[in-house]
């Protein structure tokens, strides 16, 4: 019986502990920012918002670019695109350059599921650049 109690309080105390998907794109991002700002220790997170990425979400992404730079469009989104490939997080932070000024800033991050980061342009940009 001692030893079920043990590894049952084990068991628990390991999950317990992982993180979840969001906390873990949260510090991906951070980690990404972080090495891209003036000065590392410079740098101040703030809000974090997070919302499912699917296949979807990128075909309408590429497809967006692509018209912004007269492009060929990337195939038509189908049902079978609706699967997650990842997290799209909403980011602002500050930065304060080494001569004292503080900058703030937003980004739209992609965290795929094996941590791999990538910036997205944002989306008021591509409504203002896109041809009307």
């Amino acid at each position: 019986m001692k030893r079920f109690s043990f590894f049952l309080f084990s068991t628990t105390l390991l999950l317990g502990c992982s993180k979840t998907p969001e906390k873990q794109a949260e510090l991906a991002v951070q980690d990404f920012v972080r090495n891209r700002v003036s000065d590392a220790k410079n740098y101040f997170p703030g809000k974090f918002r997070f919302r499912p990425y699917t296949k979807r979400d990128s075909l309408l992404y590429l497809a967006e670019m692509a018209r912004i730079n007269n492009l060929p469009a990337p195939p038509t989104p189908t049902v079978r695109d609706s699967v997650r490939i990842g997290t799209l997080v909403y980011h602002n932070y500050r930065d304060e350059m080494r001569n004292g000024v503080s900058v703030q800033d937003s980004g739209e991050y992609v965290v795929r599921p094996n941590g791999t980061v990538r910036m997205l342009i944002a989306e008021s940009l591509r409504r203002k650049r896109l041809p009307k």
